[in-house]
């Protein structure tokens, strides 16, 4: 039993490869009518001795059939669909044609003929195709009758009523046929929005946890800041640091909801970050924003900007031993919003080397953003993302993020 089952899966699917579900559906039906053709036909030969008047005409024309089923077969396999479908029908056609006219013609087999153009509209959409088939048909039921008389054991319908039957069931199935595909476009299209809605909220899932995760790593690190400035006995600057810090918090928490914010909202956050890093480095850090007079009233993605702000402080600016610490901060807008980050540190080569003689791995927050912005690229569909250049002295990096108006 388990045999025959694989063998029936097989035979179904035969020329099934990429295509689209419609044309599976096709591919499967013509399999199954192929299938219960060659049982129809292996029936037949086993009762054609006991009702059969013509055994070796009868025979001759199954071993016919079954060179068209296994033909039907091979061309679907080689994805020759429409060839495929033609052949079977046309073969159809002729056997009952011979059946018909030759073999039993008392057996009003010519009625078949009302069937196949309905066959071909469920098989083919060519429409050119399916409408010679209609009329090939009805010149097979019509011309018989007129050329040959006593053909056909009744009398059938005049000519015009003929056509307009073939023609009525045709246009009947043609219309509920092209009812049923629109009705099937409008479901794949709900599905699609569905299966997009799903993939964007999943995207939105993963940017929130994200930026829940940097949020305290951002914490942790001014913290540090902190700790250091009471290692060193310096309360005052302690005291301010704290007083900043808590305000920077306060603000950071107020937007920890939204996916996007105001740009003066992330301007003013980035602001309230390099103040304190002012506190800490003194009259050593100096840095400068330009271009934001240009940028207007847009919003942005939260928490992109300073990380690499942080990043270039940390890895660059702070292993930088001689001379002033600067960074300058770059805004612009086209078809995406653009920041570019320039500090005078010591550079990638080095901060790598540094890095590695301190055991430290990759920072979280450069791994984090990086994933982040690869959502939103996935999400958005646009030219977003950042890139490291070495600069004349330092590290220059340029980040490019979507936004809204």
């Amino acid at each position: 039993m388990e045999v025959l089952r694989r063998g029936y899966k097989f035979a179904l699917n035969i020329g099934i490869y990429d295509t689209n579900e419609r044309e599976h559906k096709k591919i499967r039906l013509l399999n199954a009518f192929c299938l219960t053709w060659a049982i129809c036909i292996c029936f037949f030969m086993i009762l054609d001795p006991f009702f059969s008047q013509s055994l070796d005409r009868s025979i001759v024309l199954h071993l016919f059939s079954f060179v068209t089923i296994v033909s039907v077969y091979g061309l679907q396999k080689h994805k020759k669909y429409i060839t495929a479908r033609v052949l079977f029908i046309v073969t159809l056609i002729v056997v009952t044609f011979i059946f018909a006219n030759f073999i039993e013609p008392s057996r009003m087999m010519e009625n078949f003929y009302f069937v196949y153009p309905l066959v071909a509209l469920i098989l083919i959409d060519n429409k050119k195709i399916t409408i010679s088939i209609m009329i090939f048909c009805w010149l097979l039921y019509y011309v018989p009758y007129k050329l040959i008389p006593g053909i056909y054991p009744i009398e059938i319908f005049n000519p015009l009523l003929l056509l307009s039957a073939f023609v009525g069931c045709y246009v009947i199935l043609n219309y509920s046929q092209s009812l049923n595909l629109k009705n099937e476009k409008k479901l794949e299209k709900a599905y699609q929005e569905l299966e997009d809605k799903k993939k964007n909220e999943l995207a939105h899932l993963q940017l929130k946890s994200l930026k829940a995760q940097m949020n305290p790593h951002f914490m942790f690190n001014a913290l540090n800041s902190i700790q250091s400035l009471i290692l060193k006995e310096d309360k005052h600057a302690a005291y301010v640091y704290l007083t900043k810090f808590a305000s920077l918090i306060r603000e950071n928490l107020n937007m920890s909801e939204k996916s996007f914010v105001h740009f003066e909202e992330e301007l003013s956050l980035l602001k309230k970050y390099l103040e304190l890093e002012k506190l800490r480095f003194k009259n050593d850090f100096k840095y400068q924003i330009k271009g934001i007079e240009n940028i207007g009233d847009i919003k942005i993605p939260s928490m992109i900007i300073q990380p690499f702000v942080e990043n270039s402080i940390k890895h660059g600016l702070l292993h930088k031993i001689e001379g002033i610490k600067e960074l300058t901060v770059s805004f612009s807008k086209g078809e995406v919003f653009k920041c570019e980050i320039i500090d005078n540190g010591v550079g990638l080569e080095k901060s790598k080397e540094i890095n590695k003689l301190n055991n430290k791995e990759k920072s979280f927050s450069t791994s984090a953003i990086y994933e982040r912005l690869s959502l939103l690229k996935e999400f958005y569909k646009t030219d977003i993302g950042f890139v490291y250049e070495e600069a004349l002295e330092g590290v220059k990096v340029v980040i490019r993020i979507p936004y809204t108006i």
